[in-house]
């Protein structure tokens, strides 16, 4: 074999070993980091769906605590302060978002917001919150969790229903009618999870709007009758309602459980415990009704202290790691 020939297998040889190695490397880098992002390009992407609260300072109010989720300093009761953590807690923030509304950012999500919403406000909390809730599920739609709700358990089920399943979910029954626990058509409204533009939101929106417009004094619990009549007006077909034994409003011989239970120290005794989702107690009562008062001056060693029921079932879910 001449010179010339061992100079061409020489060279074939040499590319063929260069083309093996450079092949070799490049899958390599390939695998590692082309190949994930292609894959994640074609990925379905998750749209992240949003769980709303709301939060002001009571008017009365002077104590100064921080809650880290709002990154400012707030005269928030402890109270409050701690289920908003717990919320937070419950939230699989892959696929979902917490926001927590308040008088500084409302008109941020709702520019034309019809009333002044904070402490010095001529509406009742209550009403004032259910309208908010209306207005950011008719926009946004998601969950809204009324402030002071304890929740029990992840709401990711909740989230993807609304998602995929249901154009509204209820829970609990209203305040004004005690037997309406277990009717669809009688909710409570402290918490709501509904799909965006959904008819039965909205309409219950412009009604809540109309009483402002149409009645000097507002019921704080019109807006719970108001949601009643939407309902039995629509009567929507993918929705479903969590009765009474999922809000902790019911005990095991289907009494109404008082709020005073919830700050007493008789052990409750829930219908069934491990259906509790939200424990929905009425948060306007206990900022603003002077038998509670003491409830919003604890400092948060004093709440861990308290002992009654709601401050132990509060407490454990705050430092459950």
């Amino acid at each position: 074999m001449n010179k010339s020939s061992i100079l061409i297998l020489s060279l074939i040889a040499f590319v063929l070993i260069a083309y093996y190695f450079y092949y070799t490397f490049f899958d390599s880098i390939y695998n590692k980091k082309i190949h994930p992002l292609i894959d994640s390009f074609h990925r379905k992407r998750v749209n992240k769906q949003v769980v709303w609260t709301y939060i002001e300072d009571p008017v009365f109010f002077d104590q100064d605590y921080h809650i880290q989720l709002l990154n400012r300093n707030k005269n928030v009761p402890t109270y409050l302060k701690y289920c908003l953590q717990i919320l937070d807690k419950k939230i699989n923030k892959e696929v979902n978002s917490l926001i927590v509304i308040s008088p500084a950012n409302i008109h941020q999500y709702l520019p034309d917001f019809p009333i002044k919403m904070d402490a010095d406000s001529e509406y009742p909390i209550k009403f004032r919150v259910d309208l908010l809730a209306a207005c950011l599920l008719e926009k946004y739609g998601g969950l809204f969790v009324s402030p002071g709700t304890v929740v029990m358990q992840n709401v990711d089920e909740i989230m993807y229903n609304i998602k995929f399943k249901y154009d509204l979910i209820t829970f609990g029954g209203s305040i004004r009618n005690i037997n309406s626990c277990n009717n669809a058509f009688n909710p409570g409204n402290y918490i709501i999870a509904a799909k965006k533009d959904n008819p039965v939101i909205s309409y219950y929106k412009e009604s809540m709007i109309q009483n402002i417009k149409s009645q000097s004094f507002t019921d704080k619990l019109v807006s719970e009758d108001l949601l009643s009549y939407s309902l039995q007006r629509f009567k929507p077909k993918k929705y479903f309602h969590f009765n009474c034994e999922y809000t902790g409003n019911v005990d095991n011989k289907n009494q109404i459980i008082s709020l005073n239970t919830y700050f007493g120290y008789e052990p409750i005794h829930f219908k069934n415990e491990d259906n509790l989702i939200f424990i929905a107690l009425p948060y306007d009562l206990i900022l603003y009704d002077k038998e509670f008062y003491w409830v919003n001056n604890l400092s948060e060693k004093q709440f861990v202290e308290a002992n009654t029921n709601i401050t132990e079932i509060i407490s454990k879910e705050v430092y459950k790691k």
